[in-house]
């Protein structure tokens, strides 16, 4: 760990010092730590709040039994129907880039 000796201030509203202190603890991070890294260009990202880790982790469930269901159709045992593997690959998609939205 570096050994931070060098202090810096700035003066802020009331309203910036809240939105820095409220956009600090989302990240789950303290305010010096959080403007250090917004300041440096370093990655800063809010944590799920209860509702967003629900979506997103129905979205895995929901990706890994669409692959499931993927998997199934393209099997010797399945009498195939391309125009449900073209919906299901469709689906998959989609799921896949919102899933890339939570993860950045």
């Amino acid at each position: 760990m570096r050994v931070r000796t060098k202090y810096i201030s700035f003066r802020v509203s009331n309203i910036e010092k809240k939105a820095i202190t409220m956009a600090a603890h989302e990240c789950g991070l303290g305010v010096s730590e959080f403007a250090r890294r917004a300041s440096l260009n370093m990655k800063v990202t809010l944590r799920f709040s209860p509702e967003e880790l629900e979506v997103y982790n129905n979205l895995h469930t929901y990706h890994r039994n669409f692959t499931a269901i993927g998997n199934l159709v393209r099997s010797k045992h399945f009498n195939k129907n391309e125009t449900i593997l073209r919906e299901l690959e469709e689906v998959l998609k989609l799921i896949k880039i919102h899933l890339g939205k939570f993860e950045q």
